[in-house]
């Protein structure tokens, strides 16, 4: 078990299906169905060249409140909003059976799931040089081959599926530029197996199990160069 408190600043989701005809007036039934539960509702609605959006307006910089619909996907984001995985959870499972019962679409393809957290480290106050000299090979020095001084640094990693039922899972190790103590983690899960329409709230699974790799392994993984 780690000792750090992740601050998750970031969800989102992104929720494939067959490719419908997307209309105007039928996105704008869902949004009034949505709009009379507080917990899911969002406030506008917007017909753009990207697909048909619903928002909530931001209370402060950066604030995003928003699920878009496509002909082959929708796709939910909410960050900096202060937003628990559970508030996300049920916001996903109701958006998407809400659009779903309204499209007629009897399931989904496949789903991507993203999570994005902060946390600081117990023994380094500054982030950037703690991937430099902790998580890289031959630390800080062997990046004096580059004969330039380092702007950022990070690192990528892909898990396969290894199992039917477990996602690819993408992660990414980064310093923060707004806070130099601090990691930024973003978790990526992609899950290719279909999910029908009246078997909906597995998407809350599938998010659940995103971050739970980066509660889990990604924090231990940090843990373990994380040291005096």
């Amino acid at each position: 078990m780690s000792n750090y408190e992740p601050r998750t600043i970031a969800f989102g989701a992104e929720i494939l299906h067959s490719p419908v005809a997307l209309r105007a007036d039928a996105v704008q039934r869902i949004h009034n169905d949505l709009y009379g539960n507080r917990e899911v509702a969002y406030q506008n609605f917007q017909v753009a060249q990207d697909g048909i959006h619903l928002t909530n307006p931001a209370m402060a910089p950066g604030q995003i409140s928003a699920v878009t619909f496509t002909p082959d996907r929708i796709v939910l984001r909410e960050e900096l909003r202060g937003t628990t995985i559970e508030d996300f959870a049920t916001r996903v499972v109701n958006v998407v059976g809400a659009a779903y019962r309204t499209l007629q679409t009897p399931l989904s393809l496949g789903q991507q799931f993203w999570v994005r957290s902060l946390i600081n480290t117990q023994h380094s106050n500054d982030s950037r040089t703690f991937i430099a000299q902790r998580l890289l090979a031959g630390g800080a020095e062997s990046l004096s081959a580059f004969q330039r001084p380092m702007h950022s640094i990070g690192l990528r990693m892909t898990f396969p599926s290894t199992s039917p039922d477990q996602p690819i899972v993408n992660l990414r190790i980064e310093p923060w530029v707004q806070e130099p103590r601090s990691l930024w983690l973003e978790v990526v899960g992609q899950f290719g197996t279909p999910i029908q329409a009246d078997k909906l709230p597995q998407l809350g699974h599938s998010l659940y199990s995103t971050y739970r790799f980066l509660t889990g392994p990604t924090l231990d993984y940090i843990g373990r160069f994380d040291l005096p």
